[in-house]
């Protein structure tokens, strides 16, 4: 975590602080363990996801077809297998959905408590970063759109993929 030699920020306090590391610290031992599960759902979602990986990493460029094809194969099959193990070291509901609707529905709910657009107020803050680049791996999954489609993910995901993408940031001094 980010350290200020014990000297806060001016325009920040101790209380955002320790809020933005629990939001961090959340999207990396909580939100993050829904995904697999829900990516690698079942064998046709596997293999869409791993479609997908195929063309945003351009696998075509870095492997002949037989190896994208091994990999993609291999790969769907051993995630889906994996996605089933995950499922229950991390305690999710039969549904593995509806645990990662539930984890969204409580970010949204902690954003919508401060009635702005992002938890770090008018601007996004490290919290909101965190979250935004575990969601942002599954984008172009199948998962991703159901989430979509069952919260209000999308109010915030939107708006802070927008600044993300136009590299808007704060300079911390």
């Amino acid at each position: 975590f980010i350290m200020f030699n014990d000297e806060i920020p001016k325009n920040r306090n101790k209380e955002e602080l320790e809020e933005e590391r629990k939001w961090r610290k959340w999207a990396d031992s909580v939100l993050v363990h829904t995904l697999s599960p829900n990516v690698y759902r079942t064998r046709a979602e596997a293999f869409q996801a791993f479609h997908w990986f195929s063309e945003v990493g351009e696998w075509d460029r870095l492997f002949s077809s037989w190896e994208r094809n091994l990999i993609v194969y291999a790969g769907a099959y051993a995630m889906l297998i994996i996605g089933k193990r995950l499922k229950k070291r991390h305690n999710l509901k039969d549904d593995v959905r509806q645990s990662l609707y539930d984890e969204c529905n409580y970010w949204m709910k902690a954003v919508q408590k401060k009635n702005t657009p992002f938890l770090g107020g008018k601007q996004p803050n490290l919290g909101d970063l965190a979250v935004y680049g575990v969601l942002s791996s599954i984008e172009g999954c199948d998962a991703f759109q159901d989430l979509l489609e069952n919260t209000k993910i999308g109010n915030w995901y939107w708006p802070m993929k927008q600044l993300v993408q136009s590299n808007t940031g704060v300079v911390i001094t």
